[in-house]
């Protein structure tokens, strides 16, 4: 069996900015917002770490009414994704038919909030989410569990290379084991990346070296994050976030599938 992961960003990937839509469902104005993180992150902060420390405060002043990780996933529910974004692996799948000696696979390996990530629609689709985690004391959000940079990104992606995501958040050491080539689960030509920002670019440039696809988004985020670079510098062609079927980005995704058929 040939084992295809299909790994994506979440946020402007799969689905609008959530933090973003977590801030306006309780009249912040996410441009405000996203202002303030850009001058932290010009102090030194690390972005990630920047907006989820902001975040957390808003939480823990009472701006934010969703104030535990259940309250999250729950709003997130709500949002709706991209077209085709929560049924497009299990559609390639079916296509492929339960004769074929292909399988895939989708992973989200993304900076945003993993308990939102996991409570939305797109849930369901993957086989595993990897993002930002968030800690409860007395009830609450109360601090920064992990968080996803943007080379942070790679790790997941080794671990998934490796077949060790069940393990990677428990024991995150391991992604440094060695296991021989031969005996990886998924090998890296076997992979295929989406995203569509600066933070993707390290897993991007990974894959493509070593012998896979990487596919960018055309980013529809309605807020500037002042700390992005465009992608567009990437000299990559991007696609407009459709996953459904007959557009042009799940064409692209069912060409690149066939060649392992």
């Amino acid at each position: 069996m040939k084992n295809i992961a299909i790994i994506c960003d979440c946020d402007n990937t799969l689905m609008p900015d959530l933090p973003s839509l977590l801030l306006k469902d309780n009249e912040i104005e996410p441009q405000d917002f996203w202002d303030d993180i850009d001058l932290l992150v010009r102090d030194g902060w690390d972005p990630p770490i920047a907006w989820m420390t902001k975040l957390i405060k808003l939480i823990q002043d009472e701006k934010i009414k969703q104030n535990t990780n259940e309250k999250l996933a729950e709003f997130s529910a709500s949002v709706d994704v991209y077209p085709g974004s929560d049924t497009f692996i299990n559609e390639i799948n079916s296509k492929l038919g339960t004769d074929s000696d292909v399988s895939v696979e989708g992973y989200v390996v993304s900076s945003g909030i993993e308990s939102m990530m996991k409570g939305s629609k797109i849930a369901k689709s993957f086989a595993d989410i990897f993002g930002g985690r968030l800690y409860e004391k007395d009830g609450i959000i109360s601090g920064i569990k992990s968080s996803i940079t943007f080379t942070e990104k790679t790790k997941f992606i080794f671990a998934i290379n490796k077949g060790i995501t069940s393990k990677i958040r428990e024991k995150p050491y391991d992604v440094n084991n060695f296991i021989s080539e031969s005996e990886r689960r998924i090998p890296f030509e076997n992979m295929i990346y989406l995203g569509d920002g600066p933070s993707d670019i390290p897993c991007f440039s990974m894959i493509q070296k070593l012998g896979g696809n990487s596919i960018a988004i055309n980013s529809t985020d309605s807020w500037s994050k002042k700390w992005e670079y465009e992608l567009r510098n990437r000299e990559m062609v991007p696609f407009e976030p459709d996953y459904s079927s007959g557009s042009k980005l799940n064409v692209r995704l069912g060409e690149i599938i066939q060649t392992f058929v």
